[in-house]
């Protein structure tokens, strides 16, 4: 159960990631407190299902063809805001994954879009032993899911964004240039 102003930290396929519900102010403003983050620094988005982002994105075809070719998985993309979210947020734009792990499309089935990011004080390396991670967050934090078996990547997502109609890589990671532009 998570509640207004909860947080928690879930697995996903490249690091531990600590989450807020999407439109949950609250919780929010203590991701930026516990990371010491910059507020101008968005949040960006964990799916479960592309559709969960058609109140919140615009994309086109070419982009849904990335989308259905890399998610679930390591692909971060930046995207245009609709209006609704926009007139919320007052962003304009918002980085979105759909991640490749069963507990992290679980919890995002159960409690909705969230917002997530890497579990680590800004500018450090990201937490991923257990007992660090109860150490350093069990008292800020509502639950705190273990990784399990599942076997993920200790390299980042790449994340890209659209301009002009043009793919550009604002990050590369686990998905090669290479791979990104057979499908685009």
């Amino acid at each position: 159960m998570m509640n207004k102003g909860d947080l928690i930290v879930i697995p996903t396929d490249t690091v531990y990631g600590l989450a807020a519900k999407l439109y949950d102010d609250e919780a929010l403003h203590k991701i930026y407190e516990l990371k010491g983050r910059n507020q101008s620094k968005q949040i960006p988005l964990l799916i479960s299902h592309i559709k969960q982002i058609d109140d919140i994105a615009i994309y086109d075809k070419r982009t849904f063809k990335l989308m259905d070719a890399f998610w679930p998985g390591a692909l971060t993309i930046v995207l245009p805001t609709t209006n609704a979210f926009f007139n919320k947020t007052g962003e304009k734009t918002i980085a979105i994954r759909m991640p490749k792990h069963p507990t992290a499309l679980k919890l995002i089935d159960q409690y909705g879009v969230l917002r997530v990011t890497s579990l680590n004080k800004s500018g450090e390396k990201p937490l991923e032993d257990m007992d660090d991670i109860k150490t350093i967050f069990g008292s800020k934090v509502r639950n705190i899911y273990p990784h399990g078996d599942y076997e993920k990547s200790h390299v980042s997502s790449t994340v890209i964004k659209i301009e002009e109609n043009k793919l550009v890589i604002l990050r590369e990671g686990l998905i090669k240039k290479e791979k990104l532009m057979q499908v685009w």
